[in-house]
């Protein structure tokens, strides 16, 4: 860089000027800082020493007014404030001499100070004594004697000081604006000073650099027109004059070098048609090559799908697109004949469709003689717009399987252009690669569904089945092995391997040791024999299941290739058998009994004279045994027809409350020691079923409760209403059930075993028959206990519906009751019918709406949660997307909660909630009935 250059020079004036302005800016902004400051202290001064004028002025006037205060009425609180009066000139005082005091000012506080003393020390002590000694003359002389003078003084000097320091700080305030007006002209003359730098700076570089920039553009505009050089350089030591001579010197150099570089074109020129003429030669070979390169890179892409993929339809399209774009064909098909599979180009489906019907039959012909042809035709609408005859070449070809069925077909089509020889060779031999691509896909899928086939054949059995190969492959299971032993079935991430398999299993029997043994045992190349097995398996539930398992060998050309393991789930039986056992044992001993005594007394009256007492006493007993023997007969043929399905019952409308009754008539008798109390809380028990059968059932619960009670006590039945059924249940105060045998009561055979039940006895049949005929009539049974305490056995059958079906009166008001509850839905009806509405009762929404839709009643009461898992919200949906139905006022009674978006969307206004007052429902209908805007309301308990 040069020393002296322009850019330096530049620089030095920029600094400058930048050191001017911030020295004159920093002096300007400390004289009108300081100018400020000392304003605003000599203003504050003059206001505090205005102030406390003003507070010694004001106590003055203060102290004296206390003080006459004081000799007016003697009262010794206004002396007081009178001395704190005092107290307060002397503080004001010594802050007014804390400030800078002209002469004036100090004259006159001095006259207060001594005023103050004088008053303080000898003129008030004389006015108290006089005051205390009740001579006012006294007083009025000390007040006449000029005391007061220095004060009224001060006072007249007080007023002339506020006004003389109010305009003080008038003159303060015209001074600083002043200020402020002078601050901001110098600004405005500096801001002037400083514009003039900028100017001067543009003017220089106009003058220096800007004008010899514009000298040297002129020449060099002349040299490209006239080629001559008429520019002298500038002599200056800056960038400019460095520029100017290096563009003279390069003007010369160029000029000398003009004449070389116009013999040099002209050499040039000659070369440029043998250079044009080669490049057309490599563009043509680049395009031969790019063309090659794209077809190998799809014959490679084909290549792979045809050898990978397992999508035929995937195969024909690309298949297709291939033969398009490489051989430039306007129509044709792609067409599996075996799976109907196609790919249409330029033709519709209907069009294939007809080729399918009327010339297939003249394809296959030509193909059995020769693997392709060509068909020259006259295009028809192929022609286009074209005026002269046009000729369409289509290239038919085929390939047959082994099984001489056609494989593929294809035919390509050309307007105008013919295919040559090698163009068929080729398609030719891709479509016997298409062929066998087809057939490779074709074998996969049969193998594919044999597999599967196999699979779901060994998954629909119900037995689990394990195989075992000889070789290295992976296990073999179905389905159901999975479900039986509680293990997680296999998926594509999680694959049971042998060891894996073998110790988890192995951890839930009951013999691992043993069924290892089993195991190594079956899979002994050796082994070639059937071998059975059989252990119990303990699975996360608690559960238990008795299992027996055999294997079974797999050989193939006389070689073990594995085994195969069965398991079947065989606890039913192996129940069954326990059964049978405990059957055999119950009726040994339970039938042996009665028959014994039967027996016994019968040989008795045989053989024996006696007297008439005891042979009725002995009479009775044969009676009873003989009753208590066909009770257990009678168990044995009912559990009999009810296994077999050939129990038959008599349905009818009964009463359940009116069966317990009778129940209890016939046990109270047999039960002295025993209460027997019914409480009926039903508000209806009438129920489709058969009576002999449901007072079976009673009889056989009281019994019970009578039986397991022995020591007495009270029996309860209590029957009340849950939703569409009445529930019954029978509780006792006696020994009650073990909680772990509760889940086995309802078993055959079934007794839990304990001091008082070996003692009572009983075939355990009585449950399970109640059971299958509670169940038969669509109901449920359980058991609620606890050991020493007492049993509560439930059973619940459905509630016939007894909903009014009196005829619909036009003449009132029609209001839809949709209630799934039958209580409540009869409750509501009482309460609207009572109130002259005709009634009309649905629970279902599809079935109230249609009734809604025809009857267009005035009002419908809508419960959201209906049974069967519909909602109320549904039936308030349907009627708001009808016209005829969407201005039916609605009224929802609900026990559910509030749901503000539903609320929203169908304009519900009110909300209420169950229960709520009766009255309230009838009262919001009326009040709706003249309406017919739709409105929804939820009648909500006060």
């Amino acid at each position: 860089m040069q020393k002296n250059g322009i850019r330096q020079q530049y620089i030095k004036v920029f600094i400058v000027s930048i050191v001017i302005t911030i020295v004159g800016m920093a002096s300007m902004y400390f004289y009108a800082s300081n100018s400020w400051d000392e304003l605003e202290d000599q203003q504050q001064d003059s206001y505090t020493k205005s102030k406390l004028v003003e507070e010694i002025s004001d106590s003055i006037q203060d102290l004296f007014f206390r003080t006459r205060g004081y000799y007016a009425f003697q009262i010794e609180e206004e002396l007081n404030y009178a001395y704190q009066a005092i107290e307060d000139i002397h503080s004001h005082s010594k802050e007014f001499k804390s400030f800078h005091l002209n002469a004036e000012e100090q004259q006159i506080i001095a006259e207060i100070d001594n005023f103050l003393t004088e008053y303080e020390n000898v003129t008030l002590p004389k006015a108290i004594q006089f005051v205390e000694e009740n001579d006012y003359d006294g007083l009025r002389n000390l007040a006449n004697s000029g005391t007061n003078l220095t004060v009224n003084s001060f006072i007249k000097y007080a007023s002339e000081y506020e006004d003389s320091s109010k305009d003080k700080q008038r003159n303060a305030y015209d001074q600083t604006m002043q200020q402020t007006k002078n601050f901001f002209l110098i600004i405005t003359i500096f801001g002037f000073i400083f514009l003039l730098i900028p100017i001067y700076m543009v003017w220089n570089v106009i003058h220096r650099v800007v004008k010899p920039i514009e000298d040297i553009t002129r020449a060099a505009d002349r040299y490209e027109t006239e080629g001559t050089v008429l520019f002298q350089p500038i002599q200056t030591k800056n960038e400019i004059g460095a520029l100017s001579q290096s563009i003279h010197k390069m003007m010369e150099r160029i000029q000398m070098n003009e004449q070389e570089l116009l013999s040099q074109n002209e050499e040039l020129i000659t070369q440029q048609d043998e250079l044009f003429s080669r490049q057309t030669k490599m563009e043509f070979a680049l395009s031969e090559a790019r063309f090659t390169r794209v077809r190998l890179e799809r014959y490679n892409g084909l290549s792979h799908i045809l050898s990978f993929s397992l999508d035929k339809q995937e195969v024909c399209d690309q298949t297709s697109d291939y033969l398009n774009q490489i051989y430039q064909s306007d129509l044709g098909f792609l067409w599996l004949p075996r799976s109907g599979i196609h790919t249409l180009k330029g033709i519709s489906q209907e069009f294939f469709d007809e080729i399918k019907r009327e010339r297939l039959e003249y394809i296959k012909t030509r193909l059995e003689t020769e693997p392709y042809f060509i068909i020259k035709r006259e295009a028809e609408y192929e022609k286009g717009i074209a005026d002269n005859i046009t000729y369409v070449y289509d290239f038919v070809t085929g390939v047959y399987n082994v099984a001489n069925e056609l494989s593929v077909v294809s035919v390509l089509s050309r307007i105008g252009r013919s295919f040559t020889e090698d163009d068929q060779k080729d398609l030719y031999g891709l479509l016997k690669r298409i062929a066998i691509a087809v057939d490779r896909i074709e074998q996969y899928e049969l193998i594919s569904h044999e597999r599967q086939l196999n699979q779901n054949i060994l998954d629909s059995i119900n037995e689990g089945i394990r195989f075992v190969s000889n070789r290295d492959e992976n296990d073999k299971y179905n389905a159901a092995l999975f479900d039986l032993l509680g293990m997680k079935p296999e998926t594509e991430h999680k694959i049971w391997s042998r060891e894996e398999w073998t110790e988890v299993f192995l951890k839930q029997i009951d013999d691992p040791v043993q069924y290892k043994v089993f195991l190594d045992e079956a899979n002994q190349s050796e082994a070639t024999e059937f071998i059975n097995n059989q252990y119990i398996l303990s699975l996360p539930s608690n559960e238990s299941r008795v299992m027996n398992v055999y294997s079974v060998p797999i050989i193939i050309q006389d070689e073990k290739v594995g085994t195969i393991f069965v398991h079947r789930d065989i606890t039913h039986e192996h129940e069954v058998n326990k059964m049978k056992t405990e059957l055999v044992s119950t009726v040994s001993h339970e039938l042996r009994t009665p028959l014994s005594s039967i027996v016994g007394f019968s040989e008795l009256l045989l053989n024996k004279d006696m007297d008439d007492t005891r042979k009725k006493r002995y009479l009775e007993t044969i009676h009873s045994e003989a009753n208590r023997l066909t009770a257990l007969i009678n168990d044995f043929l009912d559990l009999q027809r009810m296994e077999s399905g050939r129990q038959s019952y008599t349905v009818e409308d009964i009463s359940i409350s009116e069966v317990a009754e009778k129940a209890v008539a016939n046990l109270l008798i047999q039960s002295p020691r025993h209460t027997i109390n019914v409480q009926d809380l039903t508000y209806s028990s009438l129920i489709r079923a058969d009576y002999n059968r449901i007072l079976q059932v009673f009889m056989n619960l009281i019994g019970n409760a009578i039986k397991f009670s022995p020591d007495g006590g009270s029996v309860n039945i209590t029957l009340l209403n849950q939703q569409d059924a009445v529930t019954v249940s029978i509780a006792d105060e006696g020994i009650g059930i073990p909680s772990d045998t509760i889940g086995h009561l309802f078993e055959k055979f079934y007794r839990f075993d304990n001091s008082y039940s070996r003692k009572i006895g009983g075939t355990g049949l009585g449950l399970s028959i109640c059971k299958e005929i509670i169940q038969d009539h669509n109901g449920q049974i359980w058991v609620d206990s606890e050991e020493n305490v007492g049993t509560t056995i439930f059973f619940a059958l459905p509630l016939k519906q007894q909903l009014p079906t009196e005829k619909i009166d036009s003449d009132k008001p029609l209001v839809v009751i949709v209630e799934d509850d039958v209580n409540i839905s009869l409750l509501l009806g009482e309460e609207l019918a009572s109130n002259g509405f005709s009634v009309i009762h649905h629970s279902k929404v599809n079935k109230a709406f249609a009734c809604i839709e025809k009857r267009l009643p005035t009002a419908v009461v809508v419960d959201l949660m209906l049974d069967e898992g519909e909602n109320g919200w549904d039936l308030i949906s349907q009627m708001k997307d009808h016209t005829q139905t969407e201005s039916i006022p609605i009224v929802i009674s609900s026990s559910l909660e509030k749901e503000p978006l539903l609320m929203e969307k169908f304009h519900v206004s009110e909300f209420l909630t169950k229960p709520y007052p009766l009255s309230d429902l009838s009262f919001i209908i009326m009040e709706t009935i003249e309406r017919s805007d739709g409105l929804i309301l939820y009648p909500e308990n006060d």
